[in-house]
C-alpha cells in the first residue's frame, strides 16, 4: 500500500505489531483464566516467548514474505502465528478462545490439526527448526522432476535454546545444505530458557560455527534509538558497557525502575563517569526505551537486515530480543510460563488501544492498518492446490524367486524390477541413504537411475574398469546421498513424503539405514509422520546378522519400535517374494490422503527361497 511517508509506514507496522502482541497474549490469557477448566489441570502457554517474537514475525509477514515463501515458527510462538492469521482473515474469531483445547488451536503449530495456514509442524525442539532445510531439498527435487512449485525462501524462526540441540548442527553441517541459498534461519536471541537466564550464551561462538559451515551470518543487535545514543558523547562507553555485561545483569536492568537504572547502568568501571553524564542527559522514558531497543524489536533494523540476505548461500540472522518484551514480566528470570494477571493485562490493553471486554477486534477495514492487512492478505494468497494422483502400484512384479538370497539383496532387485514392470511408479520413487547405499544393496538401483544433484557433475571414476558403483550425479537422479547422520535421513524422508500435500506432487520416498541406528533416528522419524510425511524406512541389516561386528551393532529392540509407531505399518519379511509384496503394499499407501508410512526390517542372511513354496 502507499504510505504518506517513511515514518507513516513504520508507524502503521508498529500498530500492527502491537495488535499482534495483544492478540497472542489475550489468547493465552483466555485459555488459562477465562475458559472453564473443570479438572483444574494447568493449560499453560508462553506469553513471554510469544512476546519476544512479535516484532520479528510482524516484520516478516507484513513487510517481507511472498506467497512462495514458507516459514517454520518456533513452537512457543504459535499464538503469534494464529494472531497474524486472524488479522489476515485466514482464521475465524471463534478459534481464538480454543487455544490448547481439544479440536481447537494446537499448543504448537501443526499442519494437520490447526484450522489456519501452517507451513511446518513444530513442537519437538530443534526438529522443526531443521524442517525447512529438508523442505527446500524436497522442493528442489520436485522441481527437477518437472513440477513448477516456485522458488521461494524457506525460513526457520528458531529459539536460541534450540541451538543446543544436536539435530540443528547435524543438519547445518550436511554437505548438501551449503547449496541452499533459499534457507534462512532467524534466531530469537532472548538468552533465556525455561528455568533461568542462560549465563553463557556466546553469540559470537555460534556465529563462527555458522560461518564455518558456509552460511551468511547477519546480526540485528541494536535498534535505531539505541544506535543513535551510541553516537552521542559517551556513546562508545555505553556500547562497551552493554556489550560486555553478562546476560543476567542485562536482564536485571530490565527489571529496574528509571531511578534504579540511573544508578546501576554506569557500573563501576573506568567508563562510569562518562556513562553517568550520558544517562543524566536522557529523560526517563528515553532511558527505559533505549535499554530495550534491541534489533529484534526494531522494525526498521529488521527490515534492513532481511533486505541484506544473500540468496546464494544459507543465511542465519541473530536477532537480539527480550523475553516478555512489552509485558509486565519482561526480563524476569522465571517468565517462561508465567501469565499476566488481570491488572497487568488491562494495563497492556490500555497501552495498545484494546480492552479485556472486547479482546478480539480486528482493524477497521478503511484504517491504514486495515488496508495493510488487506494488502498482505492479497500478496500472500496461494492458489488452491491441484494435486496429481499417486500412481497405481501393482501387487506383484512377476518374479519367481529361486536359489538362496536375502531380503536385503531382494530390495535392490525389487527396485530394478519396478523400473521394468511399472515405470510410472518407479519414476516417483526416490531413495535416500546416510552413506550406506552400497552396503545396503542399492548399487544396481543407483547405477540405473543416478544420483540427484542440482547440476551435472563429472564422475571421475566413470572410466575405471574396477569401479562397479557408478556415481553419476545429475538433476534427473533418483537417489539422494546424505552424510552419516541418521536424523538428517529421516528429516529428509519426512519432507519428501509431504510433497503430495505441500506441492501436489506425490513422491514415493524410501530411506535405508542400518537397523541398529533406527533408535538414533527415532524422534525425528516419528515427528515426520506426525507432521504428515509418508515414507518407507528400511532397516537393514536387522536382527543379529551383524553378529561379527559386536553387540553394539545388533538390533533386537527395533521390532517393537515399528509396531508401536502411530501412522506406520511394520513388516519383517522372511523371503524375497514377501519383501516384494510388502514393499509394493507400502508404496501403494504413500502420497495420498489417508495414507501411511512403513518400516521394513530386512536381513543380510541368505535363505533358501524354495522354503517359501
Amino acid at each position: 500500500m502507499r504510505f504518506e511517508g517513511d515514518e507513516d509506514r513504520w508507524a502503521v507496522l508498529r500498530e500492527v505489531e502491537q495488535r499482534v502482541l495483544w492478540l497472542a497474549t489475550a489468547m493465552i490469557d483466555h485459555a488459562n483464566r477465562v475458559r472453564p477448566n473443570p479438572d483444574g489441570l494447568k493449560v499453560g502457554g508462553h506469553q513471554a516467548s510469544s512476546a519476544s517474537m512479535a516484532t520479528i514475525m510482524t516484520a516478516l509477514w507484513f513487510d517481507h514474505l511472498t506467497a512462495n515463501d514458507r516459514v517454520s515458527v518456533k513452537p512457543h510462538a504459535s499464538p503469534v502465528l494464529h494472531a497474524i492469521n486472524y488479522l489476515l482473515g485466514s482464521l475465524d474469531e471463534r478459534y481464538l478462545t480454543t487455544l490448547r483445547s481439544f479440536g481447537g488451536l494446537q499448543s504448537y503449530p501443526s499442519r494437520s490439526k490447526d484450522p489456519d495456514p501452517v507451513d511446518y509442524s513444530t513442537g519437538s525442539v530443534g526438529i522443526g527448526a531443521t524442517a525447512p532445510i529438508w523442505g527446500a531439498l524436497a522442493r528442489r527435487y520436485v522441481n527437477a522432476c518437472g513440477a513448477s512449485t516456485g522458488a521461494g525462501r524457506q525460513y526457520s524462526l528458531v529459539g536460541d535454546a534450540e541451538l543446543d540441540e544436536g539435530a540443528c548442527w547435524e543438519a547445518i553441517l550436511d554437505p548438501m545444505v551449503g547449496e541452499l541459498g533459499e534457507v534462512c534461519w532467524i534466531v530469537d536471541l532472548n538468552r533465556q530458557s525455561l528455568d533461568r537466564v542462560v549465563p553463557h550464551v556466546a553469540a559470537t561462538r555460534l556465529q563462527a560455527m555458522f560461518e564455518a559451515a558456509g552460511w551468511q551470518v547477519l546480526t540485528a543487535k541494536y535498534g535505531r534509538l539505541l544506535s543513535a545514543i551510541f553516537e552521542r558523547p559517551g556513546g562508545d562507553a555505553l556500547r562497551r558497557r552493554v556489550d560486555d555485561m553478562s546476560n543476567a545483569e542485562f536482564q536485571r536492568l530490565l527489571r529496574c525502575s528509571p531511578e534504579q537504572l540511573r544508578l546501576r547502568l554506569p557500573g563501576d568501571g573506568a567508563d562510569a563517569p562518562a556513562l553517568r553524564e550520558l544517562v543524566d542527559g536522557l529523560d526517563d522514558s528515553t532511558l527505559v526505551a533505549a535499554l530495550r531497543n534491541l534489533g529484534g524489536h526494531d522494525l526498521r533494523t529488521l527490515g534492513d537486515t532481511l533486505a541484506a540476505i544473500d540468496d546464494n548461500r544459507p543465511t542465519v540472522i541473530f536477532a537480539y530480543t527480550v523475553k516478555g518484551y512489552g509485558l509486565a514480566t519482561e526480563g524476569h528470570p522465571q517468565n517462561h510460563s508465567s501469565l499476566l494477571n488481570e491488572a497487568q493485562l488491562r494495563e497492556l490493553g490500555a497501552r495498545v488501544g484494546m480492552s479485556v471486554e472486547a479482546p478480539w477486534a480486528r482493524f477497521a477495514p478503511h484504517s491504514a492498518a486495515g488496508r495493510l492487512c488487506a494488502e498482505v492478505t492479497a500478496r500472500l494468497h496461494r492458489a488452491p492446490l491441484t494435486a496429481e494422483p499417486a500412481p497405481e502400484v501393482p501387487v506383484d512384479l512377476g518374479r519367481t524367486p529361486s536359489g538362496t538370497s536375502s531380503t536385503q539383496a531382494g530390495l535392490g532387485r525389487a527396485l530394478l524390477d519396478l523400473t521394468r514392470q511399472a515405470p510410472a511408479v518407479a519414476r516417483r520413487v526416490v531413495t535416500a541413504a546416510p552413506d550406506v547405499a552400497s552396503s545396503t544393496n542399492l548399487g544396481g538401483w543407483i547405477n540405473k537411475v543416478g544420483v540427484w544433484s542440482t547440476d551435472n557433475r563429472r564422475n571421475w571414476f566413470d572410466d575405471d574398469p574396477e569401479t562397479i558403483l557408478h556415481w553419476r550425479e545429475r538433476p534427473t537422479g533418483q537417489h539422494i546421498e546424505l552424510g552419516i547422520a541418521e536424523g538428517n535421513l529421516v528429516g529428509l524422508l519426512g519432507e519428501l513424503g509431504a510433497t503430495w500435500s505441500r506441492w501436489g506432487q506425490p513422491l514415493l520416498p524410501i530411506g535405508v539405514v542400518y537397523d541398529p541406528f533406527v533408535e538414533r533416528a527415532l524422534e525425528p522419524w516419528s515427528f515426520g509422520m506426525y507432521a504428515g510425511g509418508q515414507s518407507i524406512l528400511v532397516g537393514t541389516p536387522a536382527g543379529v546378522t551383524l553378529a561379527a561386528e559386536g553387540g553394539a551393532h545388533q538390533s533386537i529392540k527395533t521390532p517393537s519400535i515399528g509396531l508401536e509407531q502411530p501412522g506406520c505399518v511394520s513388516y519383517e519379511p522372511a523371503f524375497t517374494v514377501d519383501l516384494e509384496w510388502t514393499l509394493l503394499a507400502a508404496l501403494a499407501r504413500l502420497g495420498r490422503p489417508g495414507g501411511s508410512s512403513a518400516y521394513l526390517r530386512l536381513s543380510s542372511r541368505p535363505v533358501d527361497q524354495g522354503l517359501a513354496d
